[in-house]
């Protein structure tokens, strides 16, 4: 992988997460009627760098084989949750007990389906804005070369 994909890939990864690590938090203090002080905002966007990174290294791998690439989800999964319930420590953000660590497990499923469906609907669009671009290109070649014959 290239350096510049490396770090456009965790420039996409960091938007994406940080986008919903902000929609959990403004769900969660909604429901929980806590209000939030500004020193969040630099811990959220902290958390999403941090968990950014593995993003951009474990899933940017270009591999052939579906058993190693869903090693890789896993793996990014488990490394992903574990990071999460560490800064939800170390920020304070609440203390690790049973149910914290279920409502983690889903906020961390939330935040990985929101950032798939965003890299698919992103990468489906290329996909056919390219595709597009092939045809009227083949299209021109074609009709460029009927008139040549």
């Amino acid at each position: 992988m290239m350096v510049k994909e490396f770090f456009i890939s965790l420039l996409h990864y960091f938007v994406d997460i940080t986008t919903a690590v902000l929609i959990a938090a403004a769900i969660f203090l909604t429901v929980s009627g806590q209000q939030m002080d500004s020193v969040i905002l630099w811990e959220i966007l902290l958390s999403g760098l941090i968990t950014a990174l593995p993003s951009a290294v474990l899933l940017c791998f270009d591999t052939k084989s579906p058993r190693l690439s869903l090693t890789l989800w896993i793996v990014h999964f488990i490394v992903i949750f574990c990071v999460t319930l560490l800064m939800l420590k170390a920020f304070g953000w609440c203390s690790i007990t049973p149910l914290t660590v279920a409502g983690t497990f889903f906020a961390v499923v939330f935040i990985y389906l929101f950032t798939c469906s965003v890299h698919y609907l992103i990468d489906k669009k290329h996909t056919a804005i390219m595709n597009k671009q092939l045809q009227k290109r083949y299209a021109k070649t074609e009709k460029n070369g009927e008139k040549t014959n």
